[in-house]
């Protein structure tokens, strides 16, 4: 028998085949990438879970919730703008305010019920989130990245920032502070100053942020208030650092702006919160960006917030906006009866309001 030989591939016939190849992946990549968004979208919902039972079990304990900061030294020494802890979550008397180390944050006083006692306890008893952890002394315990603080589907270009302070030992130092791709709510877990404000600034620097709110404060229905919302952990298109009670790279506008979980003593930009970013009803000339700079939201007879909305390129973001990242026009949140829920940016701005405040008497609730 003769053998015949197998004639090869053609041009065009090998064409084919890597076509039909590059078809086949065009398909295959969009079809991993849903698979990986709902993965992600499904672990931040159990990231809002385990934080909303945090909750409840840090209320069970302390018989309030805790707040979003502290700074004792304010909370006595800041005159009569600034508001007056009176809550649980810190060591707090004018002695102790003297020493101006006392300090509190909303996640750092839910570590033990997010199982991370050991990290709680890394700076020791008498310890502040400003203090050094005794297993490391060149962090914090906000330097930790924990994984229940961020969401998988998160954008953000970077996880860290760095952070000075002058009283810091030794002076001058620069700590590496890790970000959080959620926000508690000012409304809840915040109160107003004296003078009856609640902007940005007066929760970072007069101790609006330190509330003590209890569950049978939430008079509008824990199942209709909301607890904690996703928020990218950066917005904008620079890399932020912060330096004596200051922020280095920011832009006149607040652009730009990160989620420090665990940290006071810095401008509102490096906070993670929201509840502060007004929205006029009657308007719509501020439906892009709020007015995050106004001391009330009060618009006619009740207040009225920024609800969510589509997110734009980074150099048109806002820091006190929030902003989908799971896919579509959606976030997140928890609520405070313990439930996640998924807004989109359609909400309007009298039932995402509605929301955001605890005990406004409204009688409209979160769309299905």
């Amino acid at each position: 028998m003769t053998g015949r030989k197998r004639a090869a591939f053609t041009l065009i016939e090998l064409l084919v085949v890597i076509a039909i190849i590059a078809i086949l992946i065009g398909l295959l990549v969009p079809a991993v990438q849903k698979v990986r968004e709902a993965a992600g979208r499904t672990q931040s919902a159990n990231n809002l879970k385990q934080i909303g039972l945090a909750l409840h079990n840090a209320h069970d304990t302390y018989k309030c919730f805790p707040p979003i900061l502290v700074n004792v030294w304010t909370s006595w020494n800041g005159g009569s703008g600034a508001v007056q802890y009176t809550g649980p979550y810190t060591r707090n008397s004018k002695a102790i305010a003297d020493q101006g180390v006392e300090r509190s944050a909303f996640f750092y006083a839910l570590l033990p019920y997010l199982e991370q006692q050991a990290l709680r306890n890394s700076v020791g008893t008498g310890g502040s989130i400003l203090s050094q952890r005794q297993d490391d002394n060149t962090k914090f315990v906000g330097s930790q990245v924990l994984p229940v603080l961020q969401a998988p589907n998160d954008p953000a270009p970077y996880q860290t920032v760095s952070w000075q302070w002058p009283y810091t030992s030794p002076a001058e130092r620069v700590i590496q502070i890790a970000f959080t791709s959620y926000a508690p709510n000012a409304r809840v877990f915040g109160t107003k100053t004296p003078g009856g404000t609640m902007s940005v600034w007066d929760v970072a620097w007069s101790n609006a942020g330190a509330g003590t709110m209890r569950m049978t404060g939430i008079t509008d229905g824990t199942s209709n208030t909301l607890a904690v919302v996703e928020k990218q952990m950066v917005t904008g298109n620079k890399q932020l650092s912060f330096k004596d009670w200051g922020t280095i790279g920011n832009d006149s506008n607040n652009t730009n702006g990160v989620q420090m979980w665990c940290i006071t003593d810095v401008q509102p930009d490096g906070l993670a919160f929201f509840g502060c970013n007004c929205n006029d009803p009657t308007q719509t000339w501020d439906d892009q960006y709020g007015q995050w700079w106004l001391g009330s939201c009060k618009f006619g007879n009740a207040e009225y917030f920024q609800p969510p909305v589509a997110r734009p390129i980074p150099s048109q973001q806002n820091a006190f906006n929030i902003y989908p990242f799971n896919g579509g026009n959606a976030v997140q949140a928890v609520l405070c009866d313990g439930s996640v829920r998924t807004i989109t940016t359609s909400i309007s701005v009298p039932a995402w309001s509605a929301a955001v405040t605890p005990n406004g008497g409204e009688a409209i609730s979160l769309p299905d």
